[in-house]
């Protein structure tokens, strides 16, 4: 039988109808007996709310006048009304629900239907959980009946597992929770017991803090912020009070005791100092241009972190600088305790010269000049990238040179200089004659030049009519005619060309220049 999703049902005895056929007749319709409907098929004990049962009459026949049903209902003592279609019930124990439907034409149907009774029940845990530190502990709850139980601890802060009746604690904090069970495998407003419970932490771990550095004279509060019912053991032979006054440098451990005999402990180092010591000199002496880098970083870094206030502004540990002056820096440790130091620079003068600028020298037009770098004479000492030792050296090719000058007192000035080679002076050339004759030799008319970076090249026959044109250096021609079928004949050729070359390095153009000439061809 088909019953709707949201209902529960039992049923004993139900008779399906059957489909029937007849020659030349209609079918029969087909139908349901009628049964119990309820709105759930289990009862919490000692719940407020009733279960509804309802004889559903309608599945047997839509069209059927329901007021003129009679039902009995059994047992009739435990129904809200044992002669009504619907009744409410709150049975004590499971019981077996029957009743008998007589239709209006005098059949009699009847349905039974089971409704299973859960008995009250109550969740058992300890309502307040105290704990030295709660982290790794763990909380228990467990029912008074022997049903299958689904669990939820509510809030799931700090819980390893919240649907679980004994979840494992992974936090440090104090927290009341509610703990719900509910038996296993009911649907609806199911069958619940809850439960609270109050989880203390009573010492959480003690910290002491980190370690101090104080200045000397000074005292330090150690001071752990618990209560005065404590116990308190400090490292410092019979000392037990809260607070614990220090002014000589130590390593200083406490063990506190609460009330309820929780322990914990913890130590700290506490360092005096008369400020940082500075490792720097009375003077120093640098060359000029190099500079002279002054490191106040303590050699002992273990009262740091340090803070830097030098006499020009800077807050870096080490500074460069450049000038002959006096300067001044002040070092503060971790404690606020500060040391001074002065020291006078002395800078001594590095050679003063300067190579020439970057420049272009044209090697290829001029391969006989002889092209020299030179720097001042009368220094005590040279030394350029090639080896050389005097002042000037010879250069015959583009590159990067670069040169160590030394003084008398040993302040040494470096330099360098880049030549790039470069021909200013354009260059067009044109053969005068070729030939085009098989023989692997002076086969093509090819354009040559240097320094041309635009070109308009036309070369014409005697009849000043256009043969063939190129608008770079390195075009050729093989000496076809224009359309490209057929070679020109023997002949004397004349040529016009328009070009504009760079003027300097940088990419400057010049203006257009023209050129003209003759080839001759001979085979």
């Amino acid at each position: 039988m088909k019953y709707p999703s949201h209902i529960a049902h039992c049923c004993t005895g139900c008779i399906a109808a059957a489909l029937i056929f007849v020659a030349g007749l209609d079918a029969v319709a087909w139908g349901q007996d009628p049964y119990i409907a309820t709105s759930q098929n289990y009862y919490c004990s000692g719940s407020d709310d009733e279960v509804s049962l309802y004889c559903n009459v309608l599945a047997f026949d839509p069209d059927t006048n329901v007021e003129e049903w009679t039902f009995e209902w059994s047992p009739a003592d435990e129904v809200s009304d044992p002669t009504a279609q619907s009744v409410t019930i709150a049975p004590a124990n499971t019981t077996i629900y029957s009743v008998e439907m007589v239709a209006p034409d005098g059949t009699v149907y009847s349905d039974e239907i089971t409704i299973t009774v859960y008995p009250a029940f109550s969740v058992i845990v300890d309502s307040e959980v105290a704990m030295c530190s709660t982290i790794g502990g763990q909380l228990e709850a467990t029912a008074d009946v022997v049903n299958a139980m689904d669990w939820q601890w509510e809030p799931a802060t700090g819980l390893s597992n919240a649907t679980i009746s004994n979840p494992q604690i992974l936090e440090e904090l104090t927290q009341t929770y509610t703990v719900t069970a509910t038996i296993s495998g009911l649907g609806g407003a199911s069958c619940t017991a809850s439960a609270q419970v109050d989880l203390i932490s009573i010492f959480p771990a003690m910290e002491l803090g980190d370690d101090i550095v104080a200045c000397s004279e000074q005292t330090v509060v150690l001071d752990p912020g618990l209560p005065v019912n404590y116990t308190f053991d400090w490292s410092v032979d019979g000392y037990t009070l809260p607070v614990l006054d220090v002014t000589s440098s130590g390593t200083y451990g406490l063990t506190a005791i609460s009330p309820e005999g929780c322990v914990n402990s913890d130590a700290i180092t506490v360092t005096f100092t008369d400020g940082p010591v500075l490792q720097l000199p009375d003077s120093a002496t640098a060359c000029e241009g190099v500079g002279l880098v002054v490191d106040a970083a303590p050699l002992d870094q273990s009262t740091g972190p340090y803070s830097y206030l030098w006499s020009n502004g800077s807050n870096a540990s080490s500074v460069a600088f450049y000038d002959s002056e006096s300067v001044q820096v002040q070092v503060t440790d971790a404690g606020g305790c500060t040391t001074t130091a002065t020291v006078v620079l002395e800078v001594l003068p590095s050679p003063g010269f300067y190579l020439p600028s970057d420049t272009a020298l044209c090697f290829e037009d001029f391969p006989d000049d002889q092209h020299q770098l030179s720097v001042p004479a009368g220094y005590a000492a040279y030394q350029w990238m090639n080896g050389s030792t005097l002042p000037s050296i010879a250069i015959d090719g583009p590159g990067v040179f670069s040169v160590v000058v030394t003084n008398d007192i040993g302040c040494s000035t470096d330099q360098s200089v880049t030549v790039i080679d470069f021909c200013s002076e354009p260059f067009l050339f044109v053969p005068t004659a070729f030939t085009p004759d098989g023989n692997g030799l002076n086969e093509v008319l090819r354009i040559e030049g240097r320094n041309l970076v635009q070109l308009d090249f036309k070369l014409y026959n005697r009849w000043g009519n256009l043969v063939w044109q190129a608008d770079s250096i390195g075009d050729y021609w093989h000496g076809q005619g224009p359309d490209r079928t057929h070679y020109v004949q023997d002949d004397l050729y004349l040529w016009r060309a328009k070009y504009r070359h760079y003027t300097d390095p940088s990419g400057q153009l010049s203006p257009w220049y023209q050129a003209t000439g003759s080839v001759r061809i001979i085979r």
